[in-house]
Order: C-alpha cells, then sequence, then structure tokens
C-alpha cells in the first residue's frame, strides 16, 4: 500500500517582514517546498526500487568525507522498532556552520518499509542541506553587497535534529527539526507516523477515523479562539481573507502522535499565523483508533 504526501498550501497573501534579502529567499524556499512535495509522491510508488537505490546512497555517504565515519546508534524505548542515528553531518566555513543528524529505522520486521523510509529521509536532508547552504551564500552575498564586511560577518547556524514523540508495538511517531539562523531564525519540520504492523505510514484519517477533518477543524477553530481571548495581542492568527486558517486541505496534513496517544495537529511558520508565532501546534483531544 503505497502513501501519497500532501502539498502544502501556498503562502500567497503573507505579508513578510523586511529582512535584507532572505526573505526573498524564503519565498523562493517555500515554491521549493510544494514541488519537492509532488515529486515524494512519485518517489514514494517506486517501492520495488527504493532498497537498492538506499543501499547505493549508503555507500555514497560512507565515501563522502563531509560525514562523520563513527556510526551513532541511540536506541528508543521499545521492544521492536528503533530509531538511531545513522549519521552525523559537521561541516564549518566562513559562510555555514552545520551540525545535523541523520535518523533511520530498523527492527521493524519490514525489510521494505524500512528502505523507503530511510531513503526518503536520507534524500529530504541531503536536500535541505543543500538549499540551507545555497541560501546562507546569497545572505553573504547580500551582506558584502550592502556595505558588510566579513569581520563583522556571522555564518548561518543550519542545525537537523530529530526527536522521537511517541512508540509503542504498533506506532512510531517521530520529527525531524530543522533550524537556520541567519538574519532571523528560521524553523520547519517534518512528521512521520510509521503503522510498524502494516507498514505504512499513518494519515490523520488513519488515526481519527472518516470524520478526520471534521474534528481537526473543530479543534483547531476552539482553540485559536480560545487563544486569541485569552491573550490577543500574541495571538494575532491571519484571518481567512488573509490566508489563514479555514479548514484542512486533506488527511496528509501534518501531524504527529505525542506521548500521550493524542495526535497533534502542525502548520509551519507563515501557515496560519505571522512569523513570529512560528511553529504552530494543536493537540486533538479525540482517542486515536489505532
Amino acid at each position: 500500500m503505497s502513501t501519497i504526501k500532501k502539498t502544502r498550501k501556498a503562502y500567497n497573501s503573507i505579508k513578510i517582514p523586511e529582512e535584507l534579502n532572505y526573505v526573498v529567499n524564503r519565498a523562493i524556499h517555500e515554491e521549493k517546498i510544494i514541488k519537492k512535495k509532488n515529486i515524494q509522491i512519485c518517489i514514494k510508488t517506486a517501492t520495488a526500487t527504493l532498497a537498492t537505490t538506499f543501499a547505493l546512497f549508503i555507500v555514497l555517504l560512507n565515501t563522502n568525507e563531509s560525514f562523520a565515519k563513527a556510526m551513532e546508534e541511540v536506541p528508543i524505548i521499545g521492544e521492536i522498532a528503533e530509531v538511531f542515528t545513522v549519521r552525523e553531518y559537521r561541516e564549518e566555513s566562513d559562510t555555514e556552520l552545520i551540525d545535523a543528524k541523520v535518523p533511520a529505522i530498523k527492527n521493524t520486521g519490514n525489510t521494505d518499509l524500512e528502505n523507503r523510509i530511510n531513503y526518503e529521509i536520507s534524500s529530504k536532508i541531503n536536500d535541505i542541506l543543500e538549499e540551507a547552504k545555497q541560501r546562507a551564500q546569497e545572505y553573504k552575498n547580500a551582506v558584502l553587497e550592502t556595505g558588510g564586511s566579513m569581520d563583522n560577518y556571522i555564518p548561518t547556524r543550519i542545525n537537523i535534529d530529530y526527536k522521537i514523540t511517541y512508540q509503542d508495538k504498533k506506532i512510531i511517531s517521530f520529527v525531524i527539526t530543522k533550524s537556520e539562523s541567519m538574519a532571523s531564525a528560521y524553523q520547519e519540520q517534518y512528521f512521520y507516523n510509521i503503522d510498524i504492523q502494516n507498514g505504512t505510514e499513518l494519515s490523520l484519517k488513519d488515526v481519527l477515523g472518516a470524520e478526520y477533518k471534521e474534528i481537526v477543524d473543530m479543534e483547531v477553530k476552539k482553540q485559536i479562539q480560545q487563544r486569541q481571548e485569552e491573550d490577543y495581542e500574541n495571538n494575532m492568527y491571519f484571518t481567512e481573507d488573509e490566508g489563514g486558517f479555514s479548514g484542512i486541505d486533506n488527511e496528509y496534513q501534518d501531524f504527529y502522535i505525542n506521548k500521550d496517544k493524542k495526535v497533534t495537529v502542525v502548520f509551519q511558520k507563515y501557515e496560519i499565523a505571522p512569523g513570529y508565532m512560528g511553529i504552530q501546534r494543536f493537540v486533538i483531544p479525540n482517542e486515536i483508533i489505532i
């Protein structure tokens, strides 16, 4: 059973603050994210060849001097599956400082699932790093072109890490977080909710049932209203006319399962609120059905 990744909602109506050329680069980056989401849909259908592709990718990693030779394995609670650090990537230059941990899964009892997920994660992180390095170079060029000097230039910090948010014998849920810091700080997250027994990635429909959209839409709107009533100045969400929340598009909305085995729906920075509010999370109180 193949998995379809959702495409992200375009941010056409967002008012972006003045932050040197990084703002322009951020807008370009959003377009790239949308295009990559569509490409990932095609990648996920090619499960028959992913095992070989991932094996070749690991060989390339092993021959790349930029990657650490040592493999650090970090087991987590659970008797069956594990999420571990397959590689650590560190790089330092006058343009950027990179510190990245690349996670992988193992011991699920489903080799095809592991190869598919691990290949996707490795490819995604590789793309993220390449794009981040390009933005860092563009930012440095912009600083120098506007009268700045390398004497007081601070390299862009790029960090990639992950966190396991929930695990039992049936499910693993974990989050990969990418942070960049230059003229401003920017954070983005990627989510994996894996059904170990069936060898698939879970969608909102899988964990909340057929009425998932009504459940999520009602709860997000309710919590936005509550937050604004408690502290409006720090919770100035976009209105629907401004491109704010009007309902999730489909069952592939970003989410993870938290330690209490509850769905947490996530909206990236700028998606439904101004950038200063960062990533927005909404815990759905309904019991999951898996």
